[in-house]
């Protein structure tokens, strides 16, 4: 999925400022630092999507001849693919 870094900076800061208000944690840094943590961590898990679709682009690519010959429709076998490799890496799309 592509979001904006701006929406994920965004996303980061409301998320800081609502564990802050709750008095969930607690930290000895600025704030700006926490939220730059939450913003990494959130950027990070997008990017394991996005390598993920370009694997599995990859991997189809490679039998792009036998998909054609057989009349197997490209995107359901995207997904198949991309679940397939999800569910053995123990990912949460």
């Amino acid at each position: 999925m592509k979001v904006k870094k701006e929406v994920v900076r965004y996303l980061s800061k409301r998320i800081v400022d609502r564990l802050t208000e709750k008095q969930v944690i607690e930290f000895d840094c600025d704030v700006e630092s926490v939220i730059d943590v939450v913003e990494g961590a959130i950027l990070n898990d997008l990017g394991v999507e996005e390598r993920l679709n370009d694997e599995v682009k990859a991997i189809l690519a490679e039998q792009e001849g036998s998909l054609g010959e057989n009349n197997i429709n490209y995107r359901k076998m995207f997904q198949m693919v991309k679940n397939k490799l999800a569910r053995e890496r123990g990912l949460i799309l």
